[in-house]
């Protein structure tokens, strides 16, 4: 995978399978090229927390690409997202209450919420209600 061809603007949101499954995503937000011409990507890692890489990393880890959420927003906008992804750096890693997806739209839309932690809740009650149903 190489960011010219995602045509990657920075700020833009990089979603990749987690598993086989498909069932569980990775999000990360391009952040630009640095002064070496390295194309770096932000993303919260389970064991490192918020961590600056660089596309090789990201795409020997994630080799396949679901989606890119472009980002919306004028140039300063962008700028400031850029900004709250580096400013975030060293921020540890929570699955249920700071994970990946956090960290993107944090950086993204100023929100710290996930989705997939949403539907994970949701499931649990459906299983927890069909179980009590079914106990009876």
């Amino acid at each position: 995978m190489d960011i010219q061809k995602l045509n990657l603007q920075p700020a833009d949101r990089i979603v990749a399978p987690l598993f086989k499954t498909g069932l569980t995503k990775h999000h990360a937000i391009y952040l630009g090229v640095n002064d070496y011409g390295q194309k770096l990507i932000a993303e919260n890692d389970f064991t490192e927390g918020v961590r600056i890489v660089t596309e090789e990393q990201v795409f020997m880890e994630h080799p396949v690409i679901d989606r890119i959420e472009r980002f919306r927003g004028n140039y300063f906008q962008r700028n400031r997202a850029v900004q709250t992804a580096q400013n975030l750096v060293g921020t540890h890693y929570d699955l249920f209450l700071y994970n990946c997806e956090h960290y993107a739209n944090q950086v993204q839309h100023g929100l710290i919420e996930s989705n997939q932690v949403k539907n994970f809740w949701k499931a649990l009650g459906i299983v927890a209600f069909v179980y009590v149903l079914a106990k009876d």
